[in-house]
């Protein structure tokens, strides 16, 4: 069984808008690439979302995306904004300080 890997698109201009949010509320992030991996000679293909990591005073949050349309706090069951992104980490940064 032979597998196909290449890269997913992203987005420069979409990270750069999570990372700017990342920063003025002084929290870290970290982006992995994401991946379209198919099986060759078949119609099966599984894509893996890009990921970022946010660490902001020691909490951790993972966000999944595909696209600018499709952002995700840890799974796909909830979708999120880059503005609530941005009240949620206030929010911690506040209760965490």
């Amino acid at each position: 069984m032979d597998f196909l890997v290449e890269n997913l698109w992203k987005n420069e201009e979409f990270e750069k808008r999570i990372a700017t949010t990342c920063s003025f509320n002084n929290a870290k992030c970290e982006f992995t690439q994401g991946k379209i991996l198919s099986i060759k000679n078949t119609n099966i293909n599984l894509l893996e979302p890009h990921k970022v990591d946010i660490t902001i005073k020691g909490k951790n949050l993972i966000l999944i995306y595909f696209d600018r349309n499709n952002l995700f706090l840890y799974n796909r069951t909830m979708p999120i904004t880059i503005k609530q992104l941005d009240s949620l980490l206030k929010n911690i940064k506040k209760e965490l300080s």
